[in-house]
């Protein structure tokens, strides 16, 4: 399907009543939105301006609450949460989401702002694709040679080799990171570049007095079910509502796991979100949440700030979502 045609049937499946339709499906939901990155250009306004029109926003705390509660829940409730804390946040959404009285919950991974560093996940993808080297030998996953020899070729590479690091045990992962830059032959910067500049402690302050919620993230990202031990599953979890608690002086209620599938954390996971005092934790696994919903496993509906307005529409209503949510 071309371009054009494709955008003319979004067009049509809304002004056909589409969207309304999925919306009415769901009417005893809390959804929660998953972005991540702020590119100056969006169509962010116009998402807000959609939030704004056809659902009620709150935050995740009144949303916790009203699931908790296990009562019937007002028609239509949204949440937006952000993952990870890069500066773009404040620069292009912040203003926005404020402009629209829009509540948000930004999930902080907190060596961002401790070592104004930059997540592994996108070191690892930048790196490949700045390398200038033909092939790499780097036995990891089921593949072992790799190569670079074009723009095409690099970024495959990036994301293949991203992926299988969430897969290995922690301790090879952090043995390959200190050992790719090397293989590639490109330099780790000391700052990292102004496209990944992550929100400082200044920052994060200044957002929580303007009502940004700030839940935790990890220290540094790992997938949490790679992990070997409960004390490394303590020092992420339990350490990163520390350093924010800390640091921004406010109560820290909500965790992310990293990645966020069910893969992707365990049960001692979850046991440690709870025995560290959150009041919930998010996942990555796409759903709503219904009265009675596990709190330490929230499903979201991942969106972007550049999907066009006909797909975000859809994809907040929740078409291709069953109408009851079969793992209950």
């Amino acid at each position: 399907m071309t371009r054009p045609i494709k955008k003319a049937a979004q067009a049509l499946f809304h002004y056909g009543g589409g969207t309304w339709w999925t919306r009415s499906r769901f009417p005893d939901t809390v959804r929660i939105l998953m972005y991540h990155r702020f590119p100056s250009q969006s169509n962010l306004e116009a998402q807000c301006q959609h939030l704004r029109k056809h659902y009620r926003p709150v935050s995740l705390t009144e949303a916790a609450a009203r699931l908790r509660d296990g009562g019937p829940i007002p028609e239509r409730l949204v949440v937006v949460t952000v993952d990870d804390g890069y500066r773009d946040f404040l620069e292009h959404a912040f203003p926005v989401l404020s402009r629209y009285e829009i509540p948000s919950t930004v999930f902080l991974t907190t060596d961002l702002p401790d070592c104004n560093s930059w997540l592994w996940v996108d070191q690892v993808v930048d790196w490949v694709r700045c390398s200038q080297v033909p092939e790499i030998t780097l036995k990891i996953g089921e593949r072992e040679r790799w190569i670079l020899d074009t723009d095409e070729r690099r970024e495959e590479a990036a994301i293949a080799i991203k992926e299988a690091m969430k897969r290995v045990p922690n301790e090879e992962r952090l043995r390959w990171l200190a050992t790719l830059p090397q293989l590639l032959d490109v330099e780790v910067p000391a700052q990292p570049p102004a496209s990944h500049a992550p929100l400082r402690w200044d920052d994060v302050r200044a957002l929580a007095k303007g009502g940004v919620e700030f839940g935790a993230h990890t220290r540094s990202h790992p997938v949490l079910s790679r992990l070997a031990t409960v004390e490394q599953l303590e020092a992420e979890i339990s350490g990163s509502k520390e350093r924010i608690e800390q640091e921004a002086g406010v109560e820290v209620r909500h965790f992310c796991y990293p990645n966020g599938h069910l893969a992707d954390f365990t049960q001692q996971a979850v046991d440690v979100a709870r025995d560290s005092g959150f009041s919930t934790a998010v996942t990555g696994s796409r759903g709503f949440n219904r009265p009675g919903a596990d709190l330490y496993r929230l499903s979201r509906i991942a969106v972007e700030p550049q999907d066009g307005i006909f797909r975000f529409a859809r994809v907040v209503a929740g078409v291709g979502l069953p109408a009851r949510d079969e793992r209950r």
